[in-house]
């Protein structure tokens, strides 16, 4: 667990993030897609809107899981390698935030943390079918329907939730891969992190 405070294990576990998260997302958006059109409610969830929230949101529950060990230097680590995984420039400070904010407020007293997860990435990563004005009218109901839903919500959980192993697995993986420091500090992280290993 030593190597927790370096942001290129934080790098390196949100490109692992992004790659799961892309290999395996569909089928929770397809059940969220298909549940939508029973409910006849006008949103989707497309998986390119989907992909970085679901990162985000399993990020938090990753920072979660190494809370008894948290220093700030922690997760200052944590912070900037996963702000370096993905883009566009900015996006994981707003996405994280809003988890924050979310679980600080959630909609119903109560709830637990991976609930407001769960809401943050229904809630976001979800596109109206239908104009803005119409959308805006109709938001009140979809919201509550989103979040109360059982199928939706079970769904959203499930893609807001990690291998039990993921972070072992990451943290094994990061140390095969690990040079010394001169390597570490001047080496591009990408050639040692991500080329096949002999």
């Amino acid at each position: 667990m030593s190597y927790l405070e370096e942001s290129t294990l934080w790098y390196f576990i949100g490109r692992r993030l992004w790659q799961e998260a892309t290999d395996g997302i569909a089928q929770f958006t397809n059940e969220m897609n298909f549940r939508a059109k029973v409910l006849r409610l006008p949103v989707e969830w497309p998986n390119s809107q989907c992909i970085p929230w679901a990162v985000c949101c399993r990020s938090y529950i990753l920072s979660k899981q190494c809370t008894p060990t948290s220093t700030k230097s922690l997760f200052n680590a944590f912070h900037r390698g996963m702000s370096a995984s993905m883009g566009p420039r900015g996006f994981f400070d707003h996405a994280f935030r809003r988890v924050l904010g979310n679980i600080s407020q959630p909609p119903f007293p109560g709830r637990p943390p991976i609930d407001s997860v769960a809401d943050t990435f229904a809630l976001a990563s979800m596109k109206y079918l239908v104009p803005d004005p119409e959308a805006e009218q109709l938001h009140s109901h979809v919201m509550e329907t989103v979040v109360t839903d059982q199928q939706i919500h079970g769904a959203a959980v499930r893609a807001c939730t990690l291998r039990g192993d993921f972070l072992q697995q990451s943290l094994r993986s990061y140390a095969e891969r690990r040079p010394g420091w001169f390597r570490r500090h001047f080496i591009n992280a990408d050639t040692w992190l991500f080329s096949e290993r002999q």
